[in-house]
């Protein structure tokens, strides 16, 4: 399979800052240089984009060489050989400059894969003009690693499949060839709906996993202590997990700490310790009573901005109940590209 890696991982940040050799193992060069390593001991054409040669130290490049792997600073060479194109790149524009930079030379059927730098389904719609017209065959993806490549903590790559709505940004062929990508390089590949990839990948999943333990919490304490029913359950999740994200949207993290209040949401919240295991929350109200100064500083001086407390999914059904489906669709991707651009 002929592969290509685009940027070939920031060293100075693995290495010198995070020290990953001395707190998490494994040895550099890690990120995409290491992704593009794998995918070569594993007996693929891989192709490493990378136009700043001194991402790497010269004993690094080395060992990528040595592997097989053919390093190029020009994005479209690496194009042209490309059945799956990775973007290891910076978050955002670049990124979504990059995929528009070289999706005229990717050979036919290729396949476009993010990786923590962009949700798929916003790549998708930066590029949905050319997509629809000039490119139909290519597909996007993502090949999330979920970790830094080169730590033993990436054993597994994250896949997008078709998403909730049924919307597919790629053929079940280009998925598998994903798949495929990541069983040969000895990883475990774990296919999930487009909408749903970054939430379980990125490093935003570590807000998943500690949101979503106090929904279950909530769930069972509603459930088993309160005996409330289960639609009044779901409603006030949704109504607090979105109050959070419009409030992070609209004036930042600290904007949300100083609008929710931490000395009266420990309060609010202790009265809900109900049951004698409750390890989450336990964690919570310590991690809320222990605040840093620094960080109540900044509570202090933050401002909240005014904020439309809605839940989407029921906007989404009155956009479309008032504007039609087409331009309810149009509004929803503009809002899309505003929010992640």
């Amino acid at each position: 399979m002929k592969v290509a890696v685009y940027g070939a991982g920031n060293q100075e940040l693995y290495v010198n800052k995070l020290r990953l050799p001395e707190t998490y193992g494994g040895a550099p060069p890690y990120g995409g240089s290491r992704m593009a390593i794998e995918f070569a001991k594993a007996g693929h054409e891989v192709y490493l984009a990378e136009p700043n040669r001194n991402m790497l130290t010269d004993e690094m490049w080395k060992v990528v060489e040595d592997a097989g792997v053919k390093v190029v600073s020009d994005d479209i060479e690496a194009a042209k050989n490309a059945e799956i194109a990775i973007l290891f790149t910076p978050f955002g524009k670049k990124t979504f400059q990059i995929a528009k930079n070289i999706l005229p030379y990717l050979p036919q059927n290729a396949v476009i894969a993010n990786t923590c730098t962009v949700s798929p389904i916003v790549l998708y719609s930066m590029l949905e003009v050319d997509l629809r017209t000039k490119r139909k065959d290519v597909g996007i993806t993502s090949m999330h690693p979920a970790a830094v490549p080169g730590t033993p903590q990436h054993g597994h790559y994250v896949i997008s499949g078709k998403a909730t709505d049924g919307t597919c940004y790629a053929t079940e062929e280009q998925v598998n060839k994903c798949v495929e990508l990541a069983e040969s390089a000895g990883k475990k590949a774990y296919v999930v709906p487009a909408d749903v990839s970054s939430t379980v990948a990125d490093m935003g999943s570590l807000v998943t996993a500690v949101a979503l333990a106090g929904v279950l919490d909530y769930y069972t304490v509603g459930k088993k202590i309160i005996n409330a029913p289960e639609k009044m359950i779901e409603k006030q999740i949704i109504m607090t997990l979105q109050t959070m994200a419009s409030l992070v949207e609209t004036s930042g993290v600290k904007g949300l700490l100083k609008a929710l209040n931490p000395e009266l949401l420990i309060r609010s919240a202790s009265s809900m310790h109900l049951l004698k295991d409750q390890k989450d929350l336990d964690a919570a109200l310590e991690i809320l009573s222990n605040l840093n100064d620094d960080l109540k500083k900044e509570m202090e001086n933050a401002e909240i901005k005014p904020t439309t407390l809605v839940a989407a999914q029921s906007l989404v059904k009155e956009l479309e109940t008032l504007m039609g489906g087409a331009a309810a669709k149009g509004a929803i991707k503009r809002s899309m590209r505003k929010l992640f651009e």
